[in-house]
């Protein structure tokens, strides 16, 4: 019996079992095609992103003399718990996790009063987040980070910062200037922002990025390396796959 756990709250909370495994939905590039009249073929355009990927679960809820109707509500409230996306993982997949939102209008099979039977399905972000990818790796001094997969993924950057300093991610330069004491910034790639830990006070005007691009970590190597008033960088790399 697997267990899916939806926004931090495991399936096993409202007695429910999960049936077989769920098949794995390979995710749609996302092209744009288009056709010239008198033109043989048509034009594809690569948009550069994937679309939403369905996980579907066939599960079943309830036990001896269970009572369907208040069952029925506990898992209702289970798949309504999230307003948009949350985290979703199951014990198929242990090594990660998915963004996933639930939006069916399912009907539930209603077993003697008793118990109840139907099929979930969550639509999710087209990628696959590596747990081990949460974990963060700090740096006091120059070094490397390989990233595992074939996926350039968007980290989160954890600065000790005192002054004016460079720093170098892989193939992105970041200068930061008029800081005038020490602080913990971050630099989150996924939310496009800068701000100090703690406060949240927004530090954007305090940094350049080369190309204007926030940091990312391709695949393979990536540099790590600072100068200036910067004692640390901790780097929570986020790896992903499809």
């Amino acid at each position: 019996m697997g267990v899916i756990v939806f926004n931090g709250i495991p399936s096993t909370e409202y007695q429910i079992h999960v049936e077989k495994p769920p098949v794995y939905a390979m995710p749609e590039r996302d092209y744009s095609v288009v056709h010239i009249p008198g033109r043989n073929g048509d034009i594809v355009v690569d948009n550069g992103s994937y679309k939403n990927v369905s996980r579907s679960y066939d599960i079943s809820f309830g036990e001896f003399d269970g009572d369907f109707t208040e069952l029925a509500s506990g898992v209702s409230e289970w798949l309504h718990s999230a307003s948009g996306y949350a985290r979703l993982e199951d014990d198929y997949e242990p090594d990660y996790f998915r963004l996933a939102y639930y939006s069916m209008d399912a009907e539930m099979e209603n077993i003697f009063h008793n118990a109840g039977r139907m099929t979930v399905e969550f639509s999710c972000k087209p990628y696959r987040f590596l747990k081990i990818g949460e974990r963060p790796i700090m740096f006091t001094e120059a070094g490397v980070l390989k990233n595992p997969t074939f996926q350039t993924s968007l980290p989160k950057l954890r600065i000790q910062v005192s002054g004016d300093g460079a720093l170098t991610i892989g193939e992105n330069m970041i200068a930061i200037s008029g800081i005038s004491s020490a602080t913990s910034m971050i630099i989150d790639s996924e939310i496009q922002d800068v701000f100090e830990e703690g406060s949240l006070t927004n530090l954007n005007g305090k940094v350049s990025f080369s190309g204007g691009m926030f940091p990312s970590l391709r695949p393979g190597l990536n540099t790590i390396s600072f100068t200036g008033n910067i004692t640390s960088v901790e780097v929570t790399p986020r790896w992903w796959i499809l």
